[in-house]
């Protein structure tokens, strides 16, 4: 497991600077700090973050992180992915955050490009269900502590954004990445997470508002939201979440390789988007 805290060196390290000048950071309030029982300064990753973000100070070096070939790093999050190991992923997607690369970058050319790969694992027979399953949860872990890592502290909203899955659509790894991207933007976001019901929905609209809703048709094996015996359900589903927005003036967002399956009368009246990258940008049409 990853540790929650880290020394005056290793801080030092990370930022290729001596550990004085940490110890002057600290003293001077630039990134905070907790006092051990021996005296021993501890930074938490999420304080270092903030740090980095608000000083606009990032690493210098992050040995194989900093090369341009992103397939070293997937291979070696896909290597610990199959030994379970969430620390490694989560010092990863940390190293990558403190490099100055930014959210979309690392949710396309990394996260994405390794749920490519384990779908590809299991379509060649080289890992079963199971493991692929079990993957997915670590991956799913390892995203929930990056988002509590690189979480805003401030108390600053700029709108309410309702993320959610279709019914018969398991996978809610691209739902728990847009949240990610939304929250770093300052909205407050809702997330229902796969096998949202239409029923479930016309409850929460009822009874909260929201500026806009993001849907995610993934295509891989998990999913069945957009395969034939579905596909019916699903276009009705989001004619009826197209009716729910006009009463509501909600706007509406739909993402994912499998949206090309929707029905033009349908789409229309979504904003379509396929890569992560999009999810910022869409954001000022909010």
């Amino acid at each position: 497991m990853l540790k929650k805290t880290i020394n005056t060196k290793q801080v030092g390290n990370l930022f290729d600077v001596n550990e004085s000048t940490v110890r002057r950071w600290a003293m001077s309030g630039k990134i905070k700090c907790t006092t051990s029982a021996g005296g021993h300064r501890k930074f938490s990753y999420k304080d270092i973050i903030d740090f980095s973000k608000r000083n606009k100070i990032y690493l210098k070096s992050v040995e194989d992180l900093s090369v341009i070939d992103n397939s070293k790093i997937v291979n070696k999050i896909l290597n610990f992915l199959m030994n379970n190991d969430v620390g490694s992923i989560d010092k990863i997607l940390i190293k990558l955050y403190l490099n100055g690369l930014p959210l979309p970058k690392i949710m396309d050319k990394y996260i994405e490009v390794v749920l490519v790969s384990l779908q590809k694992k299991l379509d060649d027979q080289k890992i079963s269900v199971a493991q692929e399953h079990i993957s997915r949860k670590i991956i799913s872990k390892s995203l929930n502590n990056f988002r509590e890592y690189i979480s805003n502290s401030n108390n600053i909203t700029n709108g309410n954004i309702l993320c959610l899955n279709l019914e018969n659509d398991i996978p809610d790894l691209p739902i728990d990445m847009i949240q990610i991207l939304l929250e770093s933007l300052d909205y407050t976001v809702h997330n229902c997470g796969s096998n949202t019901s239409i029923h479930n929905l016309k409850i929460l609209l009822s009874d909260n508002t929201y500026d806009a809703i993001f849907i995610y048709l993934c295509d891989r094996q998990c999913c069945s939201a957009t395969v034939i015996d579905n596909i019916t359900k699903t276009i009705n589903d989001l004619q009826a979440i197209s009716d729910l927005a006009k009463k509501y003036k909600i706007k509406l967002f739909l993402g994912g390789p499998s949206s090309k399956n929707i029905v033009n009368k349908v789409i229309s009246h979504y904003t379509s988007f396929i890569k992560y990258s999009d999810v910022i940008k869409l954001c000022k049409t909010i």
